[in-house]
């Protein structure tokens, strides 16, 4: 039995054109995805810029945070803040308080013993964190954390929108920056005694 010939129809033209037409369009898409995503810092690299990377020891061990003592620090323009920062608790803000060594409490520094710990700046800490949320969640200890954070970020930003719905949460928005830091209060994080 003889096989049938097969006749081939050639594509027509309007066909081959839809194809390549729709070829062109998702490379195009491709390209401009991929434009657009090396014109634009990714999340991660912006926090590869340090905020100021501790120096460390001649041995090249890590830092130790937790290791170090509280140092008296005589430059000048070590106050981070002062006693006017509204969000310091009336019973802690030792000037407005009337301590008579209230601000030389302000000239105390932790230094790490292996280590060099760098000031923070509030002005660069705003710009790396632009269009970003930071949460503080616990007890006094972070509220004392948070305070003092926002009250740095406080003295070089104007504008700046405090929110403080009901319950245990609080926080502020730095308008310039997009950035949010917000406090949560938890006296426990953990369930203990079972």
């Amino acid at each position: 039995m003889a096989a049938k010939p097969t006749t081939r129809r050639p594509l027509s033209t309007s066909s081959s054109f839809s194809c390549f037409v729709l070829f062109l369009c998702l490379v195009s898409l491709l390209l401009l995805a991929l434009l657009f995503s090396a014109a634009r810092p990714s999340v991660g690299s912006r926090y590869d810029d340090p905020l100021g990377e501790p120096t460390r020891d001649k041995n090249r061990q890590p830092c130790n945070y937790s290791d170090g003592a509280w140092v008296l620090d005589q430059d000048p323009v070590a106050l981070r803040y002062d006693h006017t920062c509204k969000e310091i608790f009336k019973g802690w803000n030792c000037i407005a308080s009337g301590k008579h060594n209230g601000r030389d409490l302000l000239r105390w520094r932790w230094q790490p013993s292996r280590c060099g710990f760098p000031r923070l700046d509030p002005l660069r800490f705003l710009r790396r964190f632009r269009n970003t949320n930071i949460g503080f969640v616990g007890d006094s200890l972070n509220r004392n954390m948070y305070v003092s954070l926002v009250c740095m970020l406080r003295s070089v930003s104007k504008g700046v929108r405090k929110w403080r719905p009901a319950g245990a949460d609080r926080g502020f928005t730095f308008l310039d920056y997009n950035l949010t830091v917000a406090y949560h209060r938890t006296n426990l994080l953990v369930r203990y005694g079972r």
